[in-house]
């Protein structure tokens, strides 16, 4: 409403902003509640996926490995059909079930690296080449990784970083161009 002031001659003309800032505050509290209900909203969905995938249901758990914990979002591997590579705690290679190579059996002198958890150098990746040339002869052979140029690779969180890295390097040379790291959601 506007008021005449004494001094002056006519309207005065202010808006009153009081009643919009009761709305933007009131729009302010939906929005903030609306927010949270929706962020618990998407932690009650992903403990429901997690607990409908069956141990039985995923590829990658005939193989037993000490996979790393981490929040990402969890892959239904069964559901992708993607070839996964995993190397479990004695350096045993296996291309999903199907065990391609026992890493100690090609290359002995990297026992002491990954047995006494060691550190990681020069001679131990000299070593490793030679277990990469075998995996890169299976993985070459992989008909389904060809089509794909995907994969998905599982690695005990006890093995040295280097070699896991390493594995990793010699995928992309062999031409996969997308590959996942699968790691154990956290527990919640």
């Amino acid at each position: 409403m506007a008021m005449s002031d004494p001094g002056r001659k006519g309207l005065l003309a202010d808006i009153n902003v009081t009643p919009l800032v009761d709305v933007m505050l009131v729009l302010l509290i939906i929005f903030m509640i609306s927010s949270s209900i929706e962020t618990m909203q998407v932690q009650q969905e992903k403990q429901r996926i997690q607990q409908t995938i069956k141990p039985e249901d995923r590829l990658d758990q005939k193989v037993p490995v000490n996979l790393p914990r981490t929040d990402a979002e969890p892959v239904n591997l069964s559901e992708e059909r993607k070839v996964v590579l995993t190397i479990n705690e004695t350096a045993e290679f296996y291309v999903g079930d199907a065990l391609v190579m026992k890493c100690l059996d090609v290359a002995p002198a990297l026992k002491p690296a990954i047995q006494k958890r060691k550190a990681w150098g020069r001679e131990e990746d000299t070593h490793l080449k030679k277990c990469l040339d075998v995996l890169a002869a299976k993985l070459g052979a992989n008909e389904k990784l060809k089509q794909d140029k995907e994969m998905y690779l599982r690695a005990d969180e006890s093995l040295p970083y280097g070699l896991a890295l390493k594995v990793m390097a010699e995928i992309r040379r062999n031409g996969v161009a997308k590959f996942g790291l699968v790691a154990e959601p956290e527990p919640m």
